[in-house]
């Protein structure tokens, strides 16, 4: 099973980030509504058996509700287009004890600094027209979101890209 802990959006919320999607660019592949996120930590393929230790282990961490804020388009040179996050102490909190504790667990995750983000959309080759109409469509884009719950998904990837499933959802407490 291909793991990894998320926060979902509401449906108003992916309603208005799919409004700065421009359709019109062909190379673009847009995330479908219902699967923006924002991933707290890609867990990656894990054994069957392995999913109640993880459920466990993922329901010891305790937090609060907490507020955040959207805002910035930006890229990764992989091709990745994306909707940014101001930076948030409780996320950030959140975050580590995940990691720290899905490590625990003995399993190997990225190295790379965690960048919170929401993907947009993918792009084989990132052109500055691409970047600069993308860029224009989201400017001045802010939104709210307020984080009572995260989610552990699974992920099954399919030719026309991933389709994510919930399989458990934790709450605060």
């Amino acid at each position: 099973m291909r793991l990894f802990l998320a926060i979902d959006l509401p449906e108003d919320l992916q309603d208005r980030i799919t409004e700065l999607y421009c359709p019109e660019l062909e190379q673009v592949r847009w995330t479908a509504s219902h699967q923006l996120h924002i991933t707290l930590v890609f867990i990656g393929d894990q054994p069957h058996q392995h999913l109640e230790e993880i459920i466990e282990t993922v329901s010891e961490i305790s937090f609060e509700p907490f507020e955040l804020r959207l805002q910035k388009i930006g890229y990764f040179k992989s091709g990745i287009i994306w909707l940014g996050i101001e930076e948030s102490e409780p996320l950030k909190r959140l975050q580590n004890s995940l990691s720290h504790k899905i490590r625990g667990l003995g399993i190997e995750l990225e190295q790379r600094k965690y960048t919170p983000h929401i993907t947009l959309g993918r792009c084989k080759r990132l052109t500055s027209h691409v970047v600069s109409e993308v860029s224009h469509k989201g400017l001045g884009f802010t939104a709210n979101i307020e984080v009572n719950a995260f989610q552990l998904k699974s992920s099954i990837l399919k030719a026309d890209g991933a389709e994510y499933q919930t399989e458990v959802e934790f709450l605060p407490d």
